[in-house]
């Protein structure tokens, strides 16, 4: 089976991560000395949080959230709105 043919066949199989991951790996010479398990193992890597990162993504528009854009690290922390800045970033690291 030809390069081509192994990415046709990722793109049909809706692997379109994998599928740049493995066109990367054809055209860096670098990628040669790596062995095919770690390699591979980047190519599934790739694949996976591209997934991740769309369902999040998909999640994020679905709740419609009033400020999408909002981050932890934005919060005004001035004296009259009594936020515990300590508190609120160990909660932010979920730990």
């Amino acid at each position: 089976m030809t390069n081509e043919a192994t990415l046709n066949k990722l793109v049909e199989m809706h692997l379109s991560a994998m599928a740049d991951a493995f066109r990367l790996q054809l055209n860096d010479s670098s990628m040669a000395d790596i062995p095919f398990e770690d390699r591979f193992g980047l190519m599934v890597d790739r694949e996976y949080t591209s997934r991740k990162n769309n369902r999040l993504q998909r999640l994020i528009k679905k709740a419609s959230f009033d400020q999408s854009q909002a981050n932890v690290n934005d919060i005004n922390y001035q004296a009259g709105r009594k936020l515990n800045k300590k508190l609120i970033e160990r909660l932010s690291t979920c730990v």
